[in-house]
């Protein structure tokens, strides 16, 4: 038997969407030219335009089962107090106050997208006022590690691969893999889109006996290509991995095999998803406390703004943000190559500080 679910967590279905709703949605999702430009939405990433779409189906659903869903009164027509009072007390029977924040920002996106002009201030003000009955998340600063602890982390887990009785081998592969994709990650914080999209032959390539990691402007959150050469420390750990490790877990040719493959389907690459339970589970069980692949990069801009406050320039490089004015955003991508080396070497050094501690 099928596991019931709220209809409130199921939401309405596209199909069952009224025309306005419909229609709406196609526009803000059309893709134009210079002339007749784009709908607000086409340039929303996948995972947003599932999120925001999900939220809004909810919200439909919510004025259908309350008899509040009709054509005529559009899309911003329907955010009355009546009604946004009725669905977040519907919400907060249902999930917690801060799950119900989540999904009123994205109906507010979604409203934003489909009737620029609605009124969105009752909305607004529903947001702000379920904000504070929210529990305070947890700080990023009590879950961040130093770039030397996760370096060590992956060290540790390549160094004793071999030492756990497992009873298939490839799980002992598995741990020298993520040993070395957590160091890698703490030398090189990307973002785990792209880790997840690593493939041998076509982001890691071999130049002139130096490994290189390549990506293109299309696989960028900011559309701009990113290069550097892989971590000169974790250069003989990527040789063993491709020579005796790999194997284990992928079947077929080296090149344009996944770097981090799934032991689970042979010849495919780890999804997103996959390699981010790894690596929550592993840092949990390490630290006491699970570190996300994206606090690796929190991790490394604090790091770096530590180092100096003139160093500053170096975090947006490393991280590969665009966040300065436009007359910098040359200097940031013409330095990002120098700024992710000084970085590998900033971590080197401590790393060995911290070896030949006379207390060690």
């Amino acid at each position: 038997m099928a596991r019931y679910r709220h209809p409130l967590t199921v939401g309405l279905a596209f199909e069952q969407w009224p025309a306005l709703d419909k229609e709406a949605w196609s526009v803000a999702n059309q893709t134009g030219d210079l002339l007749t430009g784009s709908g607000p939405a086409a340039a929303w990433k996948p995972k947003t335009h599932r999120t925001v779409k999900k939220a809004y189906g909810n919200w439909l659903r919510y004025l259908e089962r309350t008899g509040q869903l009709k054509d005529v009164a559009g899309v911003g027509g329907r955010l009355t107090t009546e009604n946004l009072e009725g669905y977040i007390a519907a919400l907060r029977a249902r999930v917690s106050a801060r799950t119900a924040v989540t999904q009123l920002r994205s109906l507010s996106q979604a409203v934003l997208a489909l009737d620029p002009d609605a009124d969105r201030e009752l909305l607004k003000l529903a947001i702000s006022r379920v904000e504070r009955i929210a529990p305070t998340s947890r700080s990023k600063s009590e879950s961040l590690k130093a770039p030397t602890e996760l370096v060590a982390l992956g060290e540790h887990l390549m160094s004793t691969w071999q030492q756990r009785s497992a009873h298939d081998p490839r799980l002992n592969a598995m741990d020298y893999r993520d040993g070395l994709m957590i160091a890698f990650l703490a030398r090189c914080p990307i973002r785990l889109e792209n880790l997840a999209q690593m493939r041998v032959g076509q982001h890691l390539t071999r130049e002139a006996g130096r490994w290189r990691v390549m990506f293109v402007p299309e696989e960028m959150k900011g559309k701009r290509a990113l290069a550097f050469d892989f971590p000169e420390e974790l250069s003989q750990a990527l040789d063993t991995y491709l020579r005796t490790i790999h194997p284990m877990l992928c079947d077929g040719p080296e090149a344009g095999a996944p770097l981090w493959p799934s032991r689970h389907k042979k010849k495919r690459q780890m999804t997103a998803h996959g390699i981010y339970t790894r690596i929550t589970q592993i840092t949990s069980a390490h630290f006491g406390r699970p570190v996300t692949p994206h606090t690796f990069r929190d991790a490394a801009a604090t790091f770096i703004a530590e180092m100096t406050p003139e160093r500053a320039r170096m975090a947006a490089a490393v991280l590969q943000h665009c966040s300065f004015e436009t007359t910098l955003r040359h200097y940031i991508h013409g330095q990002q190559h120098l700024a992710a080396k000084r970085y590998h070497q900033a971590i080197a050094e401590l790393v060995a500080r911290v070896d030949n501690h006379p207390s060690r």
